[in-house]
């Protein structure tokens, strides 16, 4: 009976050819625990063996399995079942196989949090009745399992265990494995290990048609399992999935599950990741959906999703390695859409009651705006930054992300970063040093982040330049603070000086990194050690046609001889001017086009530029300077962008500018109480000056005055941040103006640990 649940000719049809619901009562023939006892917070797998006739298993209105399981002091948790069906795997030449081991199986898999007796007791409704079967014990021991990842309860900014034992997450993006008929899952027991090897907690995966999603349209010539269309589930892909998530629990690895990517709604790409013709929620191939946008608002598409979730949760949530649902990846879903789905996992708002997800797993998504951080059950924020091969450094753009997210109260991730989103860090990195990975890792934690950030390319760079160390280190680090003792507030610390005479003035560059939306009014101050504030500069002026995102960007300078200010325009859409006003007067005004030459032949200003075919606009690539001389003095600088779309600036240049004790140092830090921890980088250690390899000259002779911190006496312990060990041990006192900072000599980057010093033993102790 079981097998012939998957047979489309079992819901009953009227001489007309409608679809009738069974009429055969639903009968739960026996259920077997998977063991007698289970340890908290391990998994107990209930085997159903039922009869309920359906045209598809998948839809809960025709089969609805679920238990109730009745706890110490009458806590009861429902948890939704599931069909399954084994499969096995093999390598056939360097491709991995998926093979059928069995029969279909209907399951329900729970995590008990309690010790104690339990009860199982399991129901089942279908259309034409509802069967029950009789109540199962089982016992729950003991374990030292911690349970679940949570927000932290006591700092808001990182993720906990129950106990508030912190979960600091170092680790990288690890989405697909077998691209291109390469080695699937074998691929990933190889990452897994090295990276489990090396101190690394934390990865990303992706279900997307050739990597574990359960629906799409059906596609023989992929090879990426068996697809039956919306609303109807791979299993091949399901079991793939759970033997990922085996491998990564068993090497304690927590998991953020991406469920979906943009590419489902776009044609074409970059990448040719376009994939609406494909998607089996599209009108053509059976779904409900006309268009991309539809898939948003459409009744039907919505309710299929939740279906989805419904799934997702029963089969996945027990596992306490699931660190959380992530929506989407890149793609924009409306906040409302986002909520609702954000709801029903958590039954709260329109579905209060039992929530598909019992255990309360983080949620979040990307992309993220405001509405959508602010919506409650929405746990933490994340972004995603790439460069073109034209950002030096990615330390200050990660440092001005984990400030301008800072705000919403809720961990901040950088869930992706690379030199370059059209081509693996590889190409600028051939010797694999690892230098953008680990200021990435650095800046990240130390900028106020919940962990590291997480490198993009893991399969074509980080595996096989085997830069696993990098994680290592900054594990060890991670593992000696005390993350959940309290708030931890961005350190206050003078910008480094040097303590000597100094050389000469020199320019400063800023890159903006703001990132899409609304410019603050009020005006930045740039000082000549950087600017006065963590607000991030604006990357995107915007023309009077986008009013509610339009500001004019306001810079107060104060040159101490005649110079210069620029902007690097690297895109404009459509088309832009920009103007740049010097103390309310037009100092420069520039047109830039982003459409093709009007005339046959004519050079464009641009280096290349592309029709956005979902916006139908022209977008152009420029790597364009616009530049003002300054004289010597106060000055406001104003950035107007006067028609057109939008253009986006890669950088700010005030040349010369930079003060001449201004140590060539980025200062990161945190602290709580009498404790801090800080990371200084070399500014011109970072992966461009390295590959072209320009002379790094060492820093030596900076310091700095940490405020803030209660006076007294302290130890400052130093730290090598690539060994990810310990180096030197020194006493300091905290004085009324603050702590006065000594900095070793840098090359590359030190890390410190800031800590009360120990009670002086009396003589009598000693």
């Amino acid at each position: 009976m079981l097998a012939m649940l998957l047979l489309p000719a079992l819901g009953c049809r009227s001489p007309a050819g409608v679809a009738t619901m069974p009429t055969q009562s639903p009968v739960i023939r026996s259920v077997h625990l998977s063991a007698p006892s289970v340890p908290r917070f391990a998994m107990l797998e209930l085997r159903v063996d039922l009869e309920a006739p359906a045209d598809n298993p998948f839809d809960p209105a025709q089969i609805d399995l679920s238990a109730e399981f009745t706890g110490p002091g009458g806590r009861t948790v429902r948890v939704n079942g599931f069909l399954d069906r084994p499969w096995s795997r093999r390598l056939e030449g360097d491709r991995e196989v998926l093979v059928p081991a069995g029969p279909t199986q209907w399951k329900v898999r729970f995590a008990p949090d309690r010790t104690g007796r339990w009860t199982a007791r399991v129901r089942l409704r279908a259309p034409a009745g509802t069967a029950e079967h009789s109540p199962l014990a089982f016992t729950v021991t003991p374990s030292v399992s911690r349970g679940f990842i949570r927000r932290s309860r006591r700092n808001p900014a990182v993720f906990a265990y129950a106990d508030e034992t912190p979960f600091i997450l170092v680790g990288e993006n690890m989405c697909w494995g077998g691209w291109n008929g390469r080695r699937g899952t074998f691929d990933y027991d190889a990452w897994l290990d090295a990276l489990a090897r090396h101190g690394g907690n934390w990865i990303r995966i992706w279900m997307s048609s050739w990597n574990c999603a359960l629906e799409w349209s059906p596609d023989k010539e992929a090879g990426y399992g068996e697809f039956r269309g919306v609303g109807r589930f791979n299993l091949a892909h399901a079991w793939k999935l759970d033997r990922i998530l085996d491998e990564a629990e068993r090497r304690g690895i927590a998991v953020m599950l991406c469920l979906g990517t943009y590419g489902e709604f776009t044609e074409g790409g970059f990448f040719g990741e376009g994939q609406w013709k494909a998607n089996p929620y599209n009108q053509a191939n059976g779904g409900p959906c006309a268009r991309p946008a539809d898939f948003w608002t459409n009744p039907r598409a919505r309710e299929l999703y939740r279906r989805r979730l419904r799934y997702l949760a029963a089969r996945y949530a027990h596992r306490t390695c699931l660190h959380s649902w992530e929506f989407w990846n890149e793609a924009l879903a409306p906040p409302e859409w986002v909520r609702e789905m954000a709801q029903c996992l958590k039954g709260t708002g329109p579905f209060a009651g039992d929530p598909l997800d019992p255990y309360g797993h983080l949620v979040s998504t990307s992309y993220g705006n405001d509405a959508v951080w602010r919506i409650p059950e929405i746990d933490f924020t994340q972004t995603h930054h790439y460069g073109k091969g034209d950002i030096p450094d990615s330390a200050p753009v990660i440092r001005e992300d984990a400030l301008a997210h800072a705000r919403h109260g809720k961990p901040h991730l950088m869930a992706e970063f690379g030199i370059d989103w059209r081509k693996g860090d590889e190409n600028y990195d051939p010797d694999g040093r690892g230098v953008n990975l680990h200021n990435g890792l650095w800046s990240s934690l130390l900028s106020g982040n919940a962990g590291g950030g997480m490198i993009w390319w893991w399969d074509g760079y980080v595996h096989p330049k085997n830069l696993y160390s990098r994680f290592a280190s900054l594990r060890r680090f991670a593992d000696q603070v005390d993350w959940t003792a309290g708030p931890w507030q961005q350190l206050q610390a003078s910008p480094p000086e040097l303590e000597g005479p100094g050389g000469k003035p020199g320019d400063l560059r800023l890159p903006a990194t703001a990132g899409w939306g609304r410019a603050a009014e009020e005006p930045w101050t740039i000082t000549p050690l950087g600017p006065d504030g963590s607000r991030p500069l604006p990357s995107f002026l915007y023309a009077p046609a986008k009013p509610d995102l339009r500001t004019t960007p306001r810079l107060r300078v104060d040159f101490a001889q005649p110079g210069r200010f620029s902007i690097r325009v690297s895109r404009v859409s459509v088309a832009a001017r920009l103007r740049i006003l010097l103390d309310g007067q037009p100092a420069a005004d520039v047109r830039l086009s982003a459409a093709p030459p009007a005339r046959p032949g004519a050079t464009p200003e641009y280096k290349s530029t592309a029709l956005n075919k979902e916006h139908n606009v022209w977008q152009a690539e420029f790597d364009r300077e616009i530049a003002i001389a300054v004289p010597a003095g106060p000055h406001e600088i104003t950035l107007e962008n006067m028609e057109g779309d939008w253009a986006e600036v890669s950088e700010y240049v005030l040349a010369p500018y930079r003060s001449a004790r201004a140590a060539n140092l980025n200062l990161y830090g945190l602290a709580h109480g009498r404790t801090a921890v800080l990371w200084a980088q070399n500014r011109d250690h970072c992966w461009k000056n390295v590959f072209e390899k320009r002379p790094i000259p060492p820093v030596a002779g900076a310091r700095t005055t940490i405020r803030g911190l209660p006076p007294g006496r302290c130890v400052v312990e130093w730290w090598d941040t690539w060994k990810g060990e310990p180096v030197r041990r020194e006493e300091a006192v905290v004085g009324p103006s603050g702590l006065v900072l000594r900095l070793p000599v840098i090359e590359r980057d030190v890390a410190a640990r800031v800590l009360p010093a120990p009670p002086a033993r009396s003589p009598r102790d000693r």
